[in-house]
């Protein structure tokens, strides 16, 4: 009998070790999925869609009749800024898409070569903003007939055709037109 016990005795650190074998293998086996998930999901893991476009602009109300005039564009709301530096802005909004516009007392011009969508290329920063139209040329000769400054197409390629527009200060925007 008491051979009968060593052997359940036996058996039962047997079975532990072997449970505690498969646990730890289950939880290494875990931590290496866990491990090549979180790899493979390298993105934020907090939502991120757009709110609005910034444009620095010499003058507020003119450029916020063109965006109005040109664009659909609707103020939402009108701010100052007393300070560091001084400055009025527009937040306005067509659809789902903000834009806001500032202008900065003492604000320095655009250079000329921000005013050409291909020579800014060769300047590292932020280019332009794309607005998606139905269609691109359409869209292009309408705002040509109201007098907006067409400034680089339309092109076309195997994906879209697109056109620069140069707003009323010369900051260019993007309309594009996805195949």
């Amino acid at each position: 009998m008491t051979t009968h016990v060593e052997q359940n005795g036996g058996m039962k650190k047997s079975i532990k070790s072997s449970l505690l074998r498969t646990a730890i293998g289950g939880m290494l086996t875990l931590a290496v999925t866990a491990g090549a998930y979180a790899a493979e999901q390298r993105g934020p893991s907090f939502t991120l869609q757009p709110h609005h476009a910034g444009i620095s602009v010499p003058d507020l109300e003119a450029s916020i009749a063109w965006y109005h005039d040109m664009l659909g564009f609707e103020v939402v709301r009108r701010m100052e800024q007393a300070a560091n530096p001084k400055m009025v802005f527009a937040l306005l909004r067509r659809g789902d898409f903000n834009l806001e516009l500032f202008q900065v007392d003492d604000g320095r011009p655009m250079p000329d070569y921000r005013r050409d969508p291909t020579a800014d290329l060769y300047v590292h920063g932020t280019k332009h903003i794309a607005f998606e139209v139905d269609d691109a040329r359409a869209a292009a000769a309408e705002l040509a007939a109201k007098g907006a400054d067409i400034a680089l197409g339309p092109i076309e390629n195997p994906r879209s055709i697109f056109v620069f527009i140069r707003d009323n200060a010369g900051n260019s925007f993007e309309l594009i037109q996805p195949k």
